[in-house]
Parts: structure tokens; C-alpha cells; sequence
């Protein structure tokens, strides 16, 4: 088998390579090459080496690696561009959802605080009006020690006030308002049958104790 010395076009590294072969690849640069434009290249070479003293190759290797350069900074352009695009356009949304916010909220005013447990099972809180005075409040008093049902009535009231209390204020008008406002209900609605279920009474229990204890203004 015939040996043939070459010589990269990109590098200029010297390599022995079978005769038989057509292209080959640079050890050292990793540049692909055909076998017979690098023997040409190579006969060159010793030409312009004893007239110039530059390789006429590594001219060629400068001009395709000079071309490379082009090519990676016209990608690195294009990536900038994209950037900016997809930068711009996310401005504009959160400047978008900032107006949608600010134009949607309305004035801020306190939830309306339940005046009772709001059950589907107790229809006896439709006939309670506890905007009458204390006294002329109407209720049933439930079978339990009185001690039981102040204490009913203490959870029950710290419970609406951590739900609705006076510091949690929300746009009266806005999605957002109406979706917090279907929230706090589902807690209480839970926080009901809860204190329902322990004590051994129903929701529309917890309703007539709710009325007793405004009516004798407990604490």
C-alpha cells in the first residue's frame, strides 16, 4: 500500500494518508479534506515558500476560517434580534396586565362580612334579621350547656374575622374580588360543618347559636 504525505488546508499540519484514500480528516483541527486538493495544495506550497516565504494553503485555511468568522456573526445577530423580540413583547404584556389590573380594580372597599353561616341545609337563617336590635333578635336555643355555646359562638366569630376582617380589602368589582369572595365562603362553609360535626348539632344549630350570642351581646 502506497503512503502519501498531505497537508491541511486549514491548519497546514502535515499527515501520511494511504494514496487510495479520497478525503481524510485533520488530527489536529478536525477539518475534512479531500485528499487530491490537499496534494495540490501541498505542490503549492513549496513554490510559494521559495518565492514569498507564506504557504499559498494557509492563505486558503485563513480565507475558510475568515468565512466561518462571517457565518457565526450573522447567527450572533440573528440571536440578538430574536431577543430583543421576544424582550419587547414581554414588556408590553406586563405593561398590559398593569393597565388591565389598575382600570379593572375599581375602588377598594372591605368584603361584606356574613352576618351568618350561609348553609343550604340551615333555612332558618333566612327568617334570622340580625339587623334588628340585640333584643328583638329571634332564635332557638339549641340543647347544650351555655358554656358550649358561647364557646360556638367565640370560634365561629374569630373565624369570620380572620376571613373577612377590616385589613384584607379587595376590588369590588374585579375577577380577582369575586374569586377571593367565593374562597373565603367555601372556608366558612367548611369551618361550619366542622364545628357542626364535633359538637354533635347541624349548621342551622350553629346559625341559632351565631343569633343567641348577638342577641345577649356575648364576647
Amino acid at each position: 500500500m502506497s503512503i502519501k504525505s498531505v497537508r491541511c488546508p486549514r491548519c497546514n499540519a502535515s499527515m501520511n494518508v494511504p494514496a487510495s484514500m479520497a478525503s481524510t480528516r485533520c488530527p489536529s483541527c478536525g477539518e475534512t479534506f479531500a485528499i487530491s486538493t490537499a496534494g495540490a495544495a501541498a505542490g503549492a506550497t513549496s513554490g510559494a515558500a521559495a518565492g514569498t516565504g507564506q504557504p499559498k494553503s494557509r492563505r486558503g485555511g485563513d480565507s475558510k476560517s475568515a468565512g466561518f468568522d462571517e457565518d457565526d456573526d450573522g447567527r450572533s445577530e440573528d440571536r440578538i434580534g430574536q431577543w430583543l423580540v421576544v424582550g419587547g413583547v414581554a414588556g408590553l404584556a406586563v405593561v398590559g396586565l398593569i393597565l388591565l389590573v389598575v382600570f379593572s380594580g375599581g375602588a377598594e372597599e372591605e368584603p361584606e362580612k356574613p352576618k351568618l353561616p350561609v348553609r343550604t341545609q340551615a333555612t332558618v337563617v333566612e327568617n334570622l334579621n340580625l339587623d334588628d336590635t340585640p333584643a328583638d333578635t329571634e332564635y332557638r336555643e339549641v340543647n347544650l350547656p351555655e358554656s358550649t355555646r358561647q364557646q360556638i359562638y367565640r370560634d365561629y366569630s374569630q373565624m369570620i374575622a380572620s376571613s373577612f376582617g377590616k385589613a384584607k380589602k379587595i376590588p369590588s368589582g374585579g375577577a380577582a374580588g369575586q374569586a377571593l369572595n367565593k374562597t373565603l365562603g367555601s372556608v366558612v362553609d367548611r369551618e361550619v360543618t366542622h364545628m357542626a360535626l364535633v359538637h354533635g348539632i347541624s349548621e342551622e344549630d350553629i346559625a341559632q347559636i351565631y343569633a343567641e350570642g348577638q342577641a345577649k351581646g356575648w364576647k
